[in-house]
């Protein structure tokens, strides 16, 4: 009996290390995206289109990475592992694998074969994924507004409509399509349509995005570019080149009229960025631009500005924002010159101090953006005011599971005393009122500045009626305004209520009602909305 346990022994571990033989290939993690992970070879010779490449941890060979094209020596690959794969990582390619007989040690095979089962389905996945996989969201909403009183006034009713689209990889190509639109006329004043359909249509996002690689991306039509995302909406061709954490860009184009939001042909803009991201073992992140941008009217300088942009997560539980506009341009006595003057500086920090408690606060100072050109008729007035300044604090806290508040102060002023403006925002929430089975609100609001006094308390409360299917809310306030040094003063009680109902998964429908009551007369509203996603 005894020998024969031996030559079971033996047996299992010439069988066990039969498995580890096999030539193996060297490689490394030269480039990675968001998509893709870049590994290169001295030869990509015994290689093919779906192995699985392995990576050595604590001496045992995990499956992190199934090739999806390949060179002579370097292999594009999708991550199939929830290890953090980093650039310089050595990767193996096993050429010849022997796989042990099940039936010889069931029990230590068990798990391995559970484990290589588990990793087939995810390859098995892969392959039958499409490389470029086509995703598309999108929402189309009606909206109706309708405001009635019992003053002589006229009543008002408007529409609103918007459709937003977001389609990646069409067809399974490297082409995608974003957009977001929306038209909202009054009832009766179709002239002013007539004139100016920009007055009702406004196109805040509408562009075209071919992707001729992984590293290369160029969009034409109207688009807020994330790295430079301050700067607003850009209408032209954007062609932006990604080097492992490096993203290099240029725009042509033009900006969206400042009145009407429409193409302007006039208004000219060209410039290039660099920015830099990169994602961190730990979670957190860091993202930093800088552009340089030029903005003319017509033939002539309009604007000449240096962007700067900075976000990161390196601390735990910590996030950063900033950006900063500093202008190169100026024009002096009816001649341009060179300049260097910030025109806005934003940051903001927020902290999550623990599960209960969250800290947030930002300071904001803007002069007036001067269009040397498109400004031309009221330049100096602009010129002359001085730089607003504002600051904000935050704080949330949960003491309980179901109860937190917080409270919000904001001042915001300028050195000659003028538009300063303090406000404070408390409130108490109840996520869950015992009984009753709803949450609740109670806030309170003071604000001052130089011409008006205010104070506005109010309770909120909201109950699921038919779980998740009917969603009603109610809200009521009390306004006490008292204007300049003088005794005008108002008073109202504003009381609304909603009631949303989703009709389907996608298909939702609102009503909502509001009064607004003060002495001597009463204002009316009502808004309803339906919504359709895809």
């Amino acid at each position: 009996m005894r020998n024969y346990i031996i030559a079971i022994l033996i047996l299992l571990t010439f069988q066990v290390n039969a498995q580890d033989h096999g030539e193996t290939i060297e490689g490394k993690i030269s480039y990675k995206n968001s998509k893709n992970i870049y590994v290169r070879f001295a030869s990509t010779q015994g290689i093919a289109i779906g192995d699985t490449l392995y990576k050595d941890q604590s001496g045992v060979l995990q499956p992190v990475l199934i090739v999806k094209s390949l060179s002579s020596i370097s292999c594009v690959t999708s991550p199939i592992t929830i290890y953090i794969l980093n650039i310089t990582d050595l990767i193996l390619h096993k050429t010849k694998v022997e796989i042990v007989p099940i039936d010889t040690f069931p029990e230590a095979i068990g798990e391995q074969q559970i484990q290589l089962t588990e990793t087939a389905n995810v390859l098995d996945q892969e392959r039958l994924k499409p490389e470029h996989a086509t995703t598309l969201r999108g929402r189309l909403a009606v909206g109706a507004y309708t405001n009635f009183s019992d003053s002589p006034s006229k009543n008002v009713q408007r529409m609103r409509y918007t459709f937003s689209l977001d389609a990646q990889n069409i067809n399974h190509s490297r082409l995608s399509l974003e957009s977001y639109v929306m038209f909202r006329h009054t009832a009766e004043e179709w002239s002013e349509v007539r004139e100016n359909l920009a007055s009702a249509l406004k196109v805040y996002s509408f562009a075209m995005r071919y992707e001729p690689s992984d590293q290369t991306a160029i969009t034409i039509g109207r688009k807020i570019n994330r790295n430079i995302s301050n700067v607003g909406a850009m209408d032209g061709v954007q062609v932006e080149h990604t080097f492992q954490n490096v993203t290099i860009g240029g725009i042509l184009g033009t900006r969206p009229d400042p009145y009407d939001y429409n193409l302007n042909l006039k208004m000219m803009q060209y410039g290039g960025y660099i920015a830099h991201h990169k994602n961190y073992e730990d979670g957190g992140t860091m993202q930093t631009s800088l552009a340089i941008l030029e903005q003319k009217y017509l033939s002539n300088t309009d604007r000449r500005f240096v962007y700067f942009q900075h976000a990161n997560s390196l601390l735990k539980h910590l996030n950063l924002f900033s950006s900063i506009e500093v202008d190169l341009f100026k024009v002096e006595n009816e001649k341009p010159n060179g300049t260097m003057s910030p025109t806005s500086v934003f940051l903001s920090l927020s902290y999550r101090a623990s599960k209960k408690l969250s800290l947030s606060a930002s300071y904001d100072a803007r002069k007036n953006v001067i269009y040397y050109e498109t400004y031309k008729n009221f330049i100096d007035q602009l010129i002359e005011q001085e730089t607003r300044q504002g600051g904000r604090f935050r704080f949330n806290y949960r003491p309980f599971k179901f109860v937190s508040f917080g409270s919000s102060i904001g001042y915001r002023f300028q050195k000659d005393h003028q538009n300063t403006s303090k406000n404070l925002y408390s409130f108490l929430s109840f996520s869950r009122i015992p009984w009753v089975k709803m949450s609740g609100t109670i806030s309170n609001t003071l604000l001052k500045s130089n011409y008006l006094k205010g104070h506005i308390y109010g309770i909120r409360l909201s109950k699921d009626l038919l779980d998740g299917k009917l969603f009603s809310d109610i809200d009521l306030r009390r306004v006490n305004y008292q204007y300049g040094q003088s005794d005008s003063k108002l008073k109202q009680t504003i009381g609304s209520i909603n009631l949303t109902a989703r009709i389907t998964k996608k298909l939702s429908v609102s009503v909502n009602y509001e009064a607004t009551l003060e002495k001597g007369r009463s204002l009316n509203r009502i808004y309803s909305n339906i919504i359709q996603r895809f």
